[in-house]
C-alpha cells in the first residue's frame, strides 16, 4: 500500500473485512459536505471486497444524490472511509447507534 493509499481491512466485532472502496464517478460540483463538526451519525452497508456488505456505524461527511461518504473509526482505533450508496445508507433511531469517536481533518 502506498503513502496515500485509503485502508480498506478493519475490524468489526472481532471479525476481520476488507471494504471494496467503490470509487464512484462524481460529477464536479455535484458533492456536498456536512458542515464539519456536525457531520451526522449514520448506519451504512458498507460493500465488502468478498462481496456482500457489513453494517457499520460512522459519520457522513460528504454526500450527493447517488452516494454518501461514510467515515468510521474500527476497533483497533484505525480510522477508515468509503462511499456507500446512499440507499445503503440510514439515519440512526434513538440509542441504535454505537459508533466509535472519527477524527475529522
Amino acid at each position: 500500500m502506498g503513502l496515500f493509499d485509503e485502508h480498506t481491512a478493519f475490524v468489526q466485532d472481532g471479525a476481520e473485512y476488507a471494504h471494496a472502496d467503490p470509487r464512484p464517478e462524481l460529477a464536479p460540483g455535484s458533492v456536498r459536505r456536512f458542515v464539519y463538526g456536525s457531520e451526522p451519525k449514520v448506519i451504512a452497508q458498507v460493500p465488502l471486497a468478498s462481496g456482500g456488505t457489513v453494517e457499520v456505524h460512522g459519520y457522513a461527511t460528504h454526500y450527493n444524490q447517488d452516494w454518501v461518504s461514510v467515515a468510521w473509526t474500527d476497533e483497533t482505533f484505525q480510522h477508515l472511509s468509503c462511499w456507500v450508496p446512499s440507499a445503503s445508507v440510514r439515519r440512526p433511531g434513538e440509542g441504535e447507534w454505537s459508533g466509535r469517536f472519527v477524527q475529522f481533518g
